[in-house]
């Protein structure tokens, strides 16, 4: 039974921990996977980043990366659901390409994408990045958890470290020191003021928010320093350069310094490209009916930059991903594979 054999795949995988810059285990173990069905697998490495690609010379591509976040949840199971740190993000969709790769060879079909698995994703991309530096592929799947939504949206995003000053005074004594806290939520507040942050899309909507805040406060003092990071995502059609002008002049007023440690613009992709046409017929095949946006940075970023055509697409759901409760329902792996099963019969025959 696939779902049996899905989970069973999965499970295998989530045993192995392999979070950014440990990808080695589960690297091999996938190689070694790979060679059981006779697929050649070619090994792309700069020293410290690996990455496995099998049918280099293909047009179409599938990624998906073999890193996650370090272990937050050890792997179980209850019924068809599984359970632990990367079950979702993204060793599901591991285990819908491993699971359809095993059903061509039982069913003796061509494999007519290439596919790539990549390290470092959850850190710095470089895996993909490396990819696309040897390799450029004309279109790609870039398997994220998606809902089983066929993502031909993404969004762009901003994100910044910042140092936040005040002035110190005694606890009890408010009026005569400056709190950086307070500082820093008025900051917040003129941000969120902004236009472009009030957007809202086909997709999903603009946003910016805090996604980490520190304080060192020992003694009982008005705090004087806040560290913190602010993060924004974008719709595709606006312009990163165009935000960070309205931007600038904030955080000039407020930090005492800030550093930009991600920016990108997103994208949409046009109903009539061929990898959406392609994605279509392979979602009536498998009754697959939404089109989404991916709200996250992922490959596709290094992949479009470069030129390849990429839609977003997997198992698993991007709200529980990082999570301590993260967890797949093998059932939509199974989904995933035969998704990715029709789309290969249909960019062979195209």
């Amino acid at each position: 039974m696939k779902t049996e054999r899905a989970k069973e795949i999965l499970l295998n995988l989530l045993k192995i921990p392999s979070p950014s810059g440990s990808e080695d285990r589960i690297a091999l173990h996938i190689m070694e996977f790979l060679h059981k069905l006779d697929y050649d697998v070619h090994i792309e490495s700069d020293g410290e980043i690996i990455d496995l690609v099998v049918n280099p010379d293909a047009e179409l591509f599938y990624e998906v990366h073999m890193d996650t976040i370090p272990m937050r949840a050890e792997p179980f199971v209850r019924g068809n659901i599984v359970y632990g740190t990367g079950a979702s993000d993204i060793k599901g969709g591991i285990a819908a390409i491993l699971l359809m790769l095993e059903e061509l060879k039982k069913e003796d079909k061509d494999l007519n994408v290439g596919i790539v698995f990549v390290s470092d994703e959850e850190h710095g991309g470089r895996g993909s990045a490396l990819f696309m530096e040897r390799y450029r592929p004309k279109m790609a799947v870039v398997l994220e958890p998606t809902d089983l939504e066929v993502h031909i949206a993404h969004a762009g995003n901003i994100e910044a470290y910042f140092e936040v000053d005040g002035k110190e005074a005694h606890g009890a004594c408010p009026e005569s020191g400056i709190n950086a806290i307070d500082q820093t939520f008025k900051m917040l507040e003129e941000l969120k003021k902004l236009e472009p942050f009030n957007a809202k899309g086909k997709y999903f909507d603009a946003h910016i928010g805090l996604q980490e805040l520190v304080c060192d406060n020992p003694y009982y003092l008005i705090p004087a320093l806040c560290r913190g990071r602010v993060e924004a995502r974008l719709l595709p059609d606006q312009e990163v350069e165009d935000i960070l002008d309205l931007m600038e002049p904030i955080f000039e007023e407020y930090t005492l310094k800030y550093e930009y440690t991600e920016i990108w613009d997103g994208y949409e992709l046009e109903p009539d490209e061929e990898i959406v046409v392609l994605a279509k017929k392979a979602m009536e095949a498998t009754e697959i009916d939404e089109f989404g946006g991916m709200r996250s940075w992922t490959d596709a970023i290094n992949f479009v930059y470069n030129g390849t055509r990429t839609i977003v697409f997997g198992p698993g759901n991007l709200d529980i991903s990082h999570t301590k409760n993260e967890h797949i329902d093998v059932r939509d792996v199974v989904t995933a594979s035969e998704f990715l099963k029709a789309l290969n019969e249909i960019f062979g025959k195209s």
